[in-house]
């Protein structure tokens, strides 16, 4: 498009090539976006901070994160300042990776260089720390924000709150909820959801149903995965019937089970010694469109296993063994 922009008396500038680039960026296309930016390098067109913003974003996508920071190295010698953009979205990158000193490098040349940490600087960090179970570190980093005179944000406790679930934090979960409630911050499907699991895996299934029915008087509605900790955690009570009229709401309100629906309850079928209704419903799954991961299968081997079905264990064993080579 760009070559023939100059039939129209048009010369194509920075500001054409960076959206272009942008866009490329977006559908993980790098190898063009980059040829773009060889491109304008050629003909003499001098990339702007927003230009290399946009490709540092790529790469990191497309988890290229060793030629990310060589390109912030890059902008700098040639005289482009980073912006907080560039910064964030390093720092997030990193974080997704669990690499976080290389994040706390480059907080370290942000810091440095005058740049100002906002409130996604911070929920990257504590989401990279939460990632690599230190949670006690992004706890430290939530408590720095206020210091720093940045004010928390939903994704912020969002952050926090799945973080100390997963930890078994449970009720320090729940203070920091109450938290954002007098705070007058309006949670999310997101933070019923985190809270909700670690109750129901806490087997507080009784204090999981009771923020339900909070989330759904202040207008958040269920969805796949509240509905899927609380089957998970039914099941692994033994309340099998209870689980199974659950199963019957969630489709009645228009909720499709996914894979992982299918698995628990699979799961539970089998350990409640009803192998021909798991049998059955596995059998189903690729009529209904789904197809079933290593989990699905484990399942149902364990439990074809336990009523000493081991031909029928072993077959299956096979068809796993090719979707766990397929997943690599």
């Amino acid at each position: 498009m760009l070559r023939k922009i100059p039939q129209y008396g048009i010369v194509p500038d920075v500001v054409m090539y960076s959206a272009i680039i942008d866009s490329l960026c977006k559908d993980t296309v790098i190898s063009h976006a980059f040829h773009l930016y060889s491109e304008m390098l050629s003909k003499g067109i001098s990339p702007n901070v927003i230009t290399y913003d946009t490709l540092i974003y790529g790469l990191c996508l497309v988890d290229q994160l060793k030629e990310a920071i060589d390109l912030l190295n890059h902008m700098m010698l040639k005289n482009v300042t980073p912006d907080v953009l560039t910064y964030n979205t390093l720092i997030d990158g990193l974080c997704k990776e669990g690499n976080i000193k290389d994040a706390k490098s480059v907080l370290a040349i942000m810091t440095k260089d005058g740049v100002k940490t906002n409130v996604v600087t911070f929920n990257s960090l504590m989401d990279g720390y939460c990632l690599v179970n230190q949670v006690d570190k992004a706890k430290c980093t939530f408590n720095k924000m206020a210091q720093r005179g940045v004010a928390p944000n939903v994704r912020s406790y969002n952050i926090m709150i799945n973080g100390l679930c997963k930890s078994k934090m449970v009720d320090d979960a729940l203070n920091l909820f109450e938290e954002m409630l007098r705070k007058n911050l309006v949670p999310d499907t997101v933070t019923y959801n985190s809270l909700i699991d670690g109750l129901c895996k806490s087997r507080r299934i009784s204090c999981a149903l009771e923020l339900l029915e909070k989330m759904q008087d202040r207008g958040q509605l269920a969805d796949i995965f509240t509905y899927n900790s609380f089957m998970d955690a039914l099941l692994k009570n033994r309340q099998l019937e209870k689980a199974l009229i659950l199963f019957s709401q969630m489709k009645e309100c228009g909720i499709n089970p996914n894979i992982y629906t299918y698995s628990i309850l699979i799961d539970g079928l089998c350990k409640s010694g009803r192998l021909i209704d798991a049998k059955e419903i596995f059998q189903d799954l690729p009529v209904r469109g789904y197809r079933p991961n290593v989990w699905t299968y484990t399942v149902m081997i364990n439990g074809l296993g336990k009523e000493g079905l081991f031909e029928e264990a072993l077959a299956l064993l096979k068809w796993k063994t090719m979707v766990a080579y397929q997943m690599l």
